[in-house]
């Protein structure tokens, strides 16, 4: 191998990958979402949507099963939120 990565079935297998026809009404949701944030943001580019962003992130972390350890992972929280799994003390 010339030093590139390895896509294997054995490898991707367990990429946990959303079955998004199971998950249409989830998947339309977001959709929506998004239309309407860029379509108000056109029309009013300093209007806050992140009501709706987080909105649109919870529905990912559903779609995608993610576990709260996980989600603080994502949210860039996993730091304080390892020391507290682990009760890993800084002082």
């Amino acid at each position: 191998m010339d030093g590139g990565i390895n896509f294997s079935p054995a490898n991707v297998s367990e990429i946990p990958i959303p079955d998004f026809q199971k998950s249409k009404d989830k998947c339309n949701d977001i959709i929506d979402k998004v239309t309407l944030i860029i379509t108000t943001k056109q029309a009013y580019p300093d209007v806050d949507t992140t009501s709706l962003e987080n909105e649109i992130d919870t529905l990912v972390y559903e779609l995608c099963n993610l576990t709260e350890d996980e989600i603080a992972i994502v949210e860039g929280r996993s730091e304080s939120r390892i020391r507290q799994i682990y009760r890993i003390n800084t002082d």
